[in-house]
């Protein structure tokens, strides 16, 4: 079994929904057949917490250190980068991001890592990709990747990066720290490209962009899925720095 086996099995229960459902469920039939206090308190307690991951903004608070880790302004524009590398876990975001960016900079080498021609999901981007404006010709399809590690390890064997090159790195705001830290634990510095984020800016009376972390709040699942979310990449990177995957355990600028 792979170390990307052994993540989605343990990741299906360490999910903070998914545990705390699960608690919550046994804890309520075991303090039923045994009668425990301590049990039922056990429960009580892990439903107050899906109450609060539901109905309060903790999830934003969680996602808002990722995001504003890395500045939301995009690289030096005036100087075309030698290429652009977009991670399979960007989604959409990703996507228009980088068809705009493809015809910003047609010479740009444009690398997909983690999509395959063959997956559904990925020829679902691929295809908004092409409406879009952009050419699949000049796509690169690295689809080996399956963990942010292996795309940091497959893209710098494949590319060979020099040091006078410029490689722009698109994702989430959510997963650039992690994303980072893996390019720079492979010897491939790249220059971080923000494509989506859910802690919104705003620019105040002194032009100076600041951050409204809650702006975005909304009960429910939408919050569970936000704190679901958070809670994968603050793991990720106490996991990948243990491991030795990253250098640092929050990589930043």
């Amino acid at each position: 079994m792979t170390y990307y086996d052994v993540s989605k099995m343990f990741w299906l229960f360490a999910a903070p929904t998914n545990a705390l459902v699960l608690i919550s469920a046994i804890a309520a039939l075991w303090a039923v057949l045994s009668g425990s206090n301590f049990v039922a308190g056990l429960a009580a307690g892990t439903t107050c917490m899906l109450v609060i991951g539901t109905f309060t903004p903790i999830s934003l608070a969680l996602r808002a250190p990722l995001e504003n880790r890395f500045p939301t302004s995009p690289p030096d524009l005036q100087t075309p980068p030698d290429g652009i590398i977009l991670l399979a876990g960007s989604s959409r975001g990703g996507i228009y991001t980088m068809a705009e960016l493809s015809q910003n900079y047609p010479k740009t080498r444009l690398i997909f890592s983690g999509f395959s021609a063959t997956d559904e999901p990925s020829k679902y981007l691929l295809g908004i990709f092409v409406r879009l404006g952009g050419d699949p010709a000049r796509i690169y399809l690295e689809h080996r990747p399956r963990t942010t590690s292996e795309d940091a390890l497959y893209t710098a064997a494949v590319l060979k990066p020099k040091p006078t090159e410029r490689w722009w790195l698109v994702t989430s705001g959510l997963h650039m720290p992690r994303a980072v830290g893996c390019f720079r634990n492979a010897g491939f510095e790249v220059e971080p490209y923000v494509a989506g984020f859910k802690v919104e800016p705003y620019v105040n009376e002194y032009r100076t962009v600041r951050r409204r972390p809650f702006a975005r709040f909304a009960p429910g699942s939408d919050a569970l899925g936000h704190f679901d979310a958070a809670a994968r990449e603050w793991i990720g990177l106490v996991a990948y720095r243990l491991m030795g995957k990253t250098h640092a355990l929050f990589p930043g600028p």
